[in-house]
């Protein structure tokens, strides 16, 4: 009789996003299977840019301390024009910055992958190196796939498949979803060096009217990235390995000096696409990361979105797994994420139109005008903050979807926003935190806001433990003037009240002035899906 495996949740692709997807729901109580064809991990850096939005999930779960010890943080952008100076963008300058992490880290994906792989590990859920899916069917109900590890052909049956599989998905051909959009003329070059005596900790961007040049640090011993066009009629266009030598002209011609080489770690040439699937679901499959869109690096958007997708969709998929949700509830992963990686292709489409440009503009003229407008953004801390929250992916929001419900009169944080980052003094320790500390529990959380009776904080407590034990954990922040700035965020008197139901992915959901259980629990059937209304076992 053939043997046929079961398992949940069946994760194909074990980078960023899959890793992410798969430390989710552990998170939240549910083990999956997770695949890969690579016969081990990554060693190679690949994608080094850490946004803090993707520092918030990684100290959600306890990790950021750990990963920010594996790279450097670079708080600017330098733009040159050879040896000089174009203009900067410094992050430190920023109005109030709404994270803990105000500037970009720098850090391999090969060093986030590992950082990943030891937390799946310490959970008994290690990758399945060597493992390719075969085939894969579904109804409505389940899905049949086929997988070949090395030599063994095996048969599962799986109740969720995510395509977390890159741009050449498998999942998503299998499931014969389009995946529609261009490509790019050209060529381009990635090259990680080390450089003597170099310890610059700012992104750069050499412009020259034969291209662009982008330098970023990272790493503790003169590590740099190196990434550029190649020119459009060269040997390059053929099948040759590319070596540092054959760009080395480029690189010294756009810096305007002979970069002091220690050694090339590692180069490969590129072509860059801007394509998206649709849809992003179909019956039991599910697309999240490159195997969902892929876009130009500029701006490094596509590690960072890909990891955010499994954030936004692991919660649900595990409240499904676990019986507590409806399986409607994973119609808003579409929903909430389609529109924001529409929005990241054209993001990153316009600027990298914009940045191979300005070579055409080489000019005085052009000079002045770039070297004015950047300082006049340098001169705008408020401008700068928005600027770098919408590439920190600290803006996006899902405000116009079916789990953002919005009863409260204040309109400057609304449902579907991100929770923003504010520190708190906790009335209860008597110590300083912030809100996403409050979040670092797996579940939901109900933060109230203002004027509340012991009484009722009482009920409060046993309405939790009765209908959501250990899925909605409650913070109350009563008035007080070292928590000003709180009530003034979110618009409430000091003797007012607000309740804030958060997201297990530090979203918003629900917002309203009044405390009423009646409606938090409307919200939770109707809008959530939550069909689990039980009590605790005795003995918890």
């Amino acid at each position: 009789m053939e043997l046929i495996r079961h398992t949940d949740v069946l994760i194909v692709g074990a980078g960023p996003s899959g890793l992410m997807m798969a430390a989710q729901l552990l998170r939240f109580g549910i083990q999956p299977t997770i695949i890969d064809a690579k016969p081990g991990p990554d060693r190679k850096s690949k994608a080094i840019a850490m946004h803090a939005r993707s520092l918030e999930l990684f100290r959600q779960m306890g990790l950021a301390d750990a990963l920010l010890a594996l790279g450097n943080p670079s708080y600017g952008v330098q733009l040159q024009r050879g040896t000089k100076p174009l203009g900067r963008l410094d992050f430190a300058q920023m109005d109030q910055p709404s994270t803990a992490f105000p500037f970009i880290h720098l850090v391999g994906q090969d060093k986030t992958e590992k950082l990943l792989i030891d937390r799946l590990t310490e959970n008994a859920c290690a990758v399945r190196w060597d493992t390719q899916l075969i085939s894969l069917r579904q109804d409505d109900k389940e899905a049949f796939a086929t997988l070949k590890q090395g030599e063994e052909v095996q048969h599962w049956r799986c109740n969720w498949v995510i395509g977390a599989d890159g741009a050449n998905s498998a999942v998503r051909t299998l499931t014969s979803i389009s995946f529609e959009g261009k490509s790019y003329p050209g060529q381009f070059f990635l090259a990680d060096v080390q450089v003597r005596g170099a310890d610059n900790r700012r992104v750069h961007f050499f412009f020259s009217k034969k291209g662009f040049l982008g330098v970023f640090p990272y790493g503790s011993d003169g590590r740099y990235r190196l990434m550029g066009p190649l020119p459009a009629k060269s040997w390059f266009q053929a099948e040759n390995p590319i070596q540092y030598a054959d760009i080395k002209p480029l690189v010294d011609k756009a810096m305007g000096f002979e970069l002091p080489l220690e050694r090339c770690l590692w180069i490969s040439r590129f072509y860059l696409h801007k394509r998206i699937a649709a849809p992003f679901t179909r019956q039991r499959c599910f697309l999240i990361g490159d195997a969902a869109h892929i876009h130009s690096p500029i701006g490094g958007q596509g590690m960072n979105g890909g990891m955010q997708d499994a954030a936004n969709l692991a919660w649900k998929l595990a409240g499904v797994v676990s019986g507590r949700m409806d399986t409607r509830l994973l119609h808003t992963y579409e929903e909430e994420r389609m529109p924001v990686a529409k929005a990241t292709l054209q993001d990153t489409d316009r600027a990298f139109g914009w940045i191979r440009s300005i070579p055409f503009f080489a000019t005085s003229l052009s000079d002045s005008l770039f070297v004015w407008t950047i300082r006049y953004v340098g001169r705008k801390p408020g401008l700068l903050k928005r600027m770098f929250d919408r590439l920190a992916q600290l803006s996006i929001h899902y405000r116009k979807a079916t789990l953002a419900v919005h009863y409260a009169t204040g309109r400057h944080i609304q449902a579907g926003d991100r929770l923003p980052f504010l520190p708190v003094f906790d009335e209860k320790t008597k110590k300083q935190t912030d809100l996403h500390r409050w979040c670092e529990k797996p579940g939901f959380i109900l933060l109230i806001l203002g004027t509340v009776s012991h009484h009722q904080l009482h009920i409060i407590g046993q309405w939790t433990r009765q209908k959501y034990p250990r899925e909605m954990h409650v913070y109350y922040l009563p008035f007080s003037p070292q928590n000003q700035s709180v009530f003034d965020t979110f618009e409430v008197a000091s003797e007012g009240t607000k309740t804030v139901l958060i997201r297990p992915d530090m979203y918003i959901g629900y917002i309203n002035d009044v405390l009423n259980v009646n409606l938090i629990d409307s919200y939770m059937e109707g809008a959530v899906g939550w069909k689990n209304f039980g009590r605790l076992p005795e003995n918890s």
